[in-house]
């Protein structure tokens, strides 16, 4: 099938209403989807209809999907580098955390540095990172969804510290619990629960 150049600016209005944020992943699209309809094409059908089928065979869940994909992809290494990362900050913190507890109960030494080390580790780095990791990586992608990760890890952080702050007796811990608590409970929740219906209904 011959396309023109109103065949080529429809593929190219099609392609970019995604707004792609991978440099040369639109032109890549718009090239592959008119040389699929050039040779597959039937000049005698309808030209908006095919395209939507070429769209549809190249990506069965929606131009987004590839960009996801390619992202992914590049990414691969990064990714995996910073989950074992995260894995190894989570095991050792959660380790030290247990141990404190153990130490606490039978009255043994260094049991307070166990639980502040591990407790310090788990809410600053581990906490951090892990929500770092699910924004950066696209798994997290809804501005909703997003609010309520922020929010929730904040809040966590903020009442984890205000604990472990009042078992050692600083000053400040009662604000530092207090403002965590507003946040778990009137950020988090009440967006936690939106969330949770929004999905009862699209299901």
């Amino acid at each position: 099938m011959k396309l023109s150049d109103a065949h080529e600016e429809q593929i190219r209005r099609k392609v970019l209403q995604h707004h792609f944020k991978l440099d040369g992943l639109a032109e890549d699209l718009i090239d592959h989807l008119y040389c699929y309809l050039y040779e597959h094409g039937v000049a005698t059908e309808d030209f908006d209809k095919q395209l939507d089928e070429a769209i549809k065979l190249l990506a069965p869940e929606g131009l987004s999907s590839i960009e996801n994909e390619t992202f992914y992809l590049l990414n691969f290494n990064r990714m995996i580098f910073m989950k074992r990362f995260i894995f190894i900050i989570g095991l050792i913190s959660t380790m030290a955390f247990a141990s404190g507890v153990i130490f606490k109960i039978f009255h043994w030494p260094y049991a307070n540095i166990l639980l502040g080390a591990g407790g310090l580790s788990s809410l600053l780095i581990f906490l951090p990172l892990w929500a770092f990791d699910r924004l950066k990586y696209k798994m997290v992608q809804r501005p909703l969804e997003k609010w309520k990760l922020a929010l929730g890890v904040s809040s966590g952080v903020l009442m984890g510290l205000g604990s472990i702050m009042k078992a050692m007796h600083y000053m400040g811990a009662g604000v530092t619990f207090i403002t965590g608590g507003f946040l778990f409970v009137m950020g988090f929740l009440p967006l936690f629960f939106l969330s949770s219906y929004r999905k009862s209904i699209r299901e």
